[in-house]
């Protein structure tokens, strides 16, 4: 192993970054490793929606197919006419990952929408349930799509100088004290978020002893989280290479940086503005928009999103038995109702 590999940042993560060869790792890469602490990309949500075969439906009926809530067994929701109107519960009995099935036979109908939704968190379940229930339910499915995904980038940095650079969406900053602590974009009904927060912070106030324990062992821990819904929207973006990554740019700013400081005061408070409250600039024309954006990139010390796309080879998913997967290739596969590769070759 290279003398650079090994001189990356360390990482808890159980699949890292690291582990790539010079082969695949660019020089842009191992830069953005060094300096900012990537530690890797994760597959954070994933719900799926499918047509079903009129097995799958008989099989509730009947009892062979069981899901189940805090109680236990959940019973299949009949309509005043005894038909099957809904069937929604988590996969597994006593399991703490969450595998949340939803068939809704008549309001699909009702709606136009494919009857059954299965969610999860692939970064969160084990190989070994992925495995059983993909198994058990792609033999009933078809007509596949996705209706959600979330792409989670780690670093172990403090990325409260973040600028996102999306100034005609919502923006809602969170403080806690005087600290940045998240940054959200994107309308509530939009086919797009992204939301950048300290994970250590969420971690430490939110998680449970375990948790607690492995992440204590970060100084810093930001994540840049990507979320995409829709599933037509879904269906371009994976269709051309989820261009959206590239579309909006996201920096890292230096506001103690030569460059800053020899600015004047006015373009100082706007370029403020234009990170804290872009919906000012919502009603500017397109000159001033393209002048304070050309002015943010001056004193940005680098540009995330090329970044953000070469990382898809690399994604982790599961938390025992890891994976690093392609991303096109995985999503490919489950839309098409097959079990993924699972293994990345790391030559």
């Amino acid at each position: 192993m290279s003398k650079e590999i090994l001189n990356r940042v360390v990482s808890n993560s159980p699949i890292t970054i690291h582990q790539m060869s010079n082969k695949s790792y660019s020089k842009f890469q191992e830069e953005v490793s060094l300096k900012y602490g990537f530690i890797g990309l994760k597959l954070d949500k994933l719900s799926l929606t499918a047509e079903v075969s009129e097995e799958f439906h008989s099989e509730i009926l009947s009892g062979n197919f069981t899901l189940y809530d805090y109680f236990g067994v959940v019973e299949p929701n009949l309509n005043r006419n005894g038909e099957l109107a809904s069937y929604k519960g988590q996969f597994f009995n006593d399991e703490k990952e969450n595998w949340y099935i939803e068939y809704t036979p008549v309001a699909s109908i009702k709606m136009n929408k494919r009857p059954l939704k299965i969610e999860f968190t692939p970064s969160k379940v084990s190989k070994k349930n992925f495995l059983i229930v993909f198994h058990r339910m792609f033999p009933y499915m078809f007509n596949i799509a996705i209706s959600t995904f979330h792409l989670a980038y780690d670093f172990e940095r403090d990325l409260s100088a973040l600028r996102v650079n999306w100034p005609k969406v919502m923006y809602r900053p969170i403080y806690k004290g005087m600290k940045l602590e998240t940054m959200d974009f994107g309308a509530p009904k939009g086919n797009y978020h992204l939301t950048a927060y300290n994970k250590l912070k969420e971690r430490m106030d939110s998680g449970d002893m375990a948790e607690i324990e492995i992440y204590q062992q970060y100084d810093n821990l930001w994540r840049i989280e990507y979320k995409f819904y829709n599933e037509g929207n879904i269906k371009k973006e994976l269709k051309n290479g989820l261009p959206f990554l590239a579309k909006i740019p996201v920096y890292i700013e230096n506001f103690k940086g030569l460059e800053f400081n020899n600015l004047g005061v006015n373009e100082k408070i706007y370029l403020f503005a234009l990170r804290n409250k872009p919906e000012l600039f919502a009603e500017s024309d397109k000159r001033t928009v393209a002048k304070y954006k050309k002015l943010a990139e001056s004193i940005s010390e680098v540009n995330l999103n090329v970044f953000f796309q070469n990382a898809l080879d690399f994604v982790e998913i599961f938390n025992q038995e890891p994976c690093l997967i392609n991303f096109f290739e995985f999503m490919n596969s489950m839309l098409q109702g097959d079990i993924p590769k699972l293994t990345i070759n790391q030559e």
